[in-house]
């Protein structure tokens, strides 16, 4: 997935627009990251992914702005930046 790598670019994409409460179902943040709606499950369980918020036992919705947040904390200036921060773990995303 490489969303670390990506995360300058999906932050530059057109559904990253928009007022920051908005809620976003997990099928549409699936969509802005380019991953499947089951890693955005395996980040939650991992406590890795972005913020939540959880409407029900079954639905579970993303702030915009937690989600941005979320892509600004991961994007790297370069990749010996991300080389050096990412040493010794498992790249996530």
């Amino acid at each position: 997935m490489h969303i670390d790598k990506r995360a300058g670019r999906l932050l530059n994409d057109p559904i990253s627009e928009g007022p920051d409460d908005e809620l976003l179902s997990t099928e549409q943040v699936a969509d802005w990251f380019g991953c499947s709606t089951q890693f955005l499950e395996i980040l939650r369980g991992r406590d890795t992914g972005p913020p939540f918020v959880r409407m029900s036992p079954k639905i579970i919705k993303y702030r915009r702005g937690s989600a941005r947040n979320w892509l600004r904390r991961r994007e790297q200036l370069s990749t010996a930046q991300y080389r050096r921060t990412n040493r010794g773990q498992k790249a996530h995303g």
